[in-house]
């Protein structure tokens, strides 16, 4: 890996969760939450059972007790499986890799005696779910209890389900294993300035945003190299994933490939085809903005290597200890109490960020437990996109460090279009205060467009990443298994269609389905980032007309966490989902 590690030593400290893979902690959590489950099962189920059969017996169900014990079993489980995702995030190898398939069996042994309670609360019919919900003190359960029943139509026997549970761990789950193993074990080799070295994923995508357009020419070859050595592989790991949501599709009576992520999204089809619809509509922007960025840049032709060239031919280095400061000021001047809950991410060791061999690439937030605080991983490059990526995750930490104090582990996690929305309200948060603290015209302009082109990259190319998966899941449900080519000229049908004449792509960028984990982790998750960037932007308006009432507002909503519907928390913060015009972007 290379020296300029401008993150070195900065590790996060995992021993909040358990002090080591080889902790005795987790030996007796694992059988603590086996006999919790089991004690449950035995406790709850013959009440449901009489109640389906509509027995007088079935009235003893005490269904806020049932609750109770629910999300301490929940605790127990996801503190497991946080630490074991963690670990192996932080160093893929086949000790962190036998470890996090432990916890996973083990926890699916348990959760096979928790299934009935999902199954048969879908099973209930209305009337007996009104009087369970006139109970006041599951009000703040409410949310969770109606998006159960929301999966209905599509939700199996116990039985059935348990066998899904079962098999999960050796279908789409194994697979995406897999694909974290390989991609992020993977070197790239480059030659600069006559040295050769290696790099990985994420330091080989960071030469991108490189002042130096042949460096910029190298990296892009280089992962197009390294990626096609591993084609094969890479091929058959997304086709199986194909298959396994094709199978989910007909095992669970969905009607189309987007419709479990819809679901989770509380989205209809609908509205996430005028969204997609809509920014395809605006493809000239992106034409027009790269039009102009070849000029700025001196250049005779833009080449896809060339899109995130920085206009600022001197853009250096940020250290660490600078990102940090950058961050954590951006966020207590919005809110002290915003800023001081970014700070414990620093002090208290909640963040990784150096390069190192075998670390996941990319940049995360993950939540744990509510009684506990979230994790950030990103690699820390030191480039002005990399602090960005540091505000994105704060605001992802903030966002589940509240939900989670508030409303507890069954309502905290958000859908994913309004999980986005404090990451990317972080960046543009961050972003207002460099260019506020920037004064030399030539210096603004060259964060302007950098800021230009990631939200072309939050916005268009997400949906052009939507546009992809679109057409490999519809060719899948045709052809079954497709090869390379068939995806690499979807992937380029897909962005040929926002850059149109204005980007030329070159036989290098046909290669760059095969790095997207959110294809292989979360079919159709892409979407979301572009929903949220344009939120964002519509609450970023109403910030700037009224700081002062809108900062509560905001901490409000983001501590509601998923507690309601996604048209309701926009409702408090005066917008309309179900406006069809809220999203438009203007062509002129």
């Amino acid at each position: 890996m290379s020296d300029d590690n401008f993150a070195k030593g900065v590790q996060w400290d995992l021993s909040d969760l358990y002090a080591s893979i080889d902790s005795p902690k987790i030996s007796e959590d694992l059988k603590l939450v086996l006999e919790k489950s089991q004690t449950f099962s035995q406790k709850y189920k013959p009440s449901f059972e009489a109640l389906l059969a509509e027995k007088p017996s079935g009235q003893n169900l005490k269904l806020n007790d049932l609750l109770k014990d629910y999300e301490e079993i929940l605790m127990i489980m996801t503190q497991l499986s946080a630490f074991a995702y963690l670990c192996f995030a932080e160093k893929n190898n086949p000790e962190r890799g036998a470890f996090l398939q432990k916890i996973q069996v083990s926890l699916t042994d348990a959760q096979l005696h928790l299934v009935f309670f999902e199954v048969y609360w879908t099973r209930l019919d209305d009337t007996t779910i009104q009087n369970f919900m006139k109970d006041p003190s599951l009000e703040k359960k409410r949310h969770f209890l109606e998006k159960i029943r929301i999966y209905a139509p599509h939700t199996l026997t116990e039985e059935e389900e348990n066998i899904l549970s079962i098999k999960a761990n050796t279908s789409a789950r194994a697979f995406s294993r897999l694909f974290d193993e390989t991609s992020n074990n993977m070197t790239f080799e480059i030659e600069l300035e006559g040295k050769k070295s290696k790099k990985n994923k994420s330091e080989i995508l960071s030469l991108a945003h490189s002042k130096n357009r042949e460096e910029r020419k190298k990296a892009a070859e280089s992962l197009a190299e390294g990626l096609k050595t591993h084609t094969h592989l890479l091929t058959y790991i997304y086709n199986m994933i194909l298959a396994d949501h094709r199978s989910i599709l007909k095992i669970r009576k969905y009607n189309h490939p987007m419709d479990p992520i819809n679901l989770a999204n509380e989205m209809d089809q609908e509205n996430v085809m005028n969204l997609i619809n809509t920014v395809k509509k605006a493809h000239p922007i992106v034409t027009r903005y790269y039009q102009l960025k070849k000029r700025l840049l001196g250049l005779d032709e833009l080449y896809d290597y060339d899109r995130y060239a920085p206009i600022d031919q001197e853009e250096g280095k940020i250290p660490f200890e600078e990102c940090k400061k950058i961050v954590l000021e951006g966020y207590d001047d919005f809110s002290k109490d915003a800023g001081k809950i970014a700070e414990q991410f620093f002090s208290k060791r909640w963040i990784d960020a150096e390069i190192r061999e075998g670390k996941q690439g990319g940049g995360f937030c993950a939540s744990t437990t509510p009684n506990l605080h979230p994790y950030i991983l990103v690699n820390y490059t030191g480039s002005l996109r990399d602090v960005m990526t540091v505000a994105h995750e704060l605001g992802h930490g903030l966002h589940q460090y509240l939900a989670g104090k508030r409303v507890g582990i069954l309502e905290s996690d958000s859908p994913l279009t309004l999980a986005e929305t404090a990451s990317v309200f972080g960046e543009m948060l961050i972003f207002e205060k460099i260019l506020k603290n920037q004064n030399a015209p030539e210096k603004r302009l060259a964060l302007i467009c950098g800021k230009i082109d990631d939200n072309f990259a939050t916005v268009f190319r997400q949906i052009a990443l939507t546009h992809f998966e679109l057409s490999a899941h519809t060719q899948g449900l045709e052809k079954g298994e497709l090869s390379d080519q068939a995806f690499s000229d979807a992937w380029i049908e897909a962005n040929r269609e926002i850059y149109q004449e204005s980007v030329i792509l070159t036989e290098s960028y046909r290669q760059g389905w095969k790095y997207i984990p959110h294809f292989v982790h979360t079919p159709f998750y892409c979407y979301a980032y572009a929903f949220a960037q344009l939120f964002v932007l519509s609450l970023f308006q109403k910030y700037k007309m009224n700081k002062t009432d809108f900062t509560p507002k905001y901490l409000e909503m983001l501590s509601l966490g998923g507690s309601k519907k996604p048209v309701e928390i926009a409702n408090l913060m005066g917008l309309d989902l179900r406006d069809p015009h809220m999203h438009l972007i203007p062509l002129r």
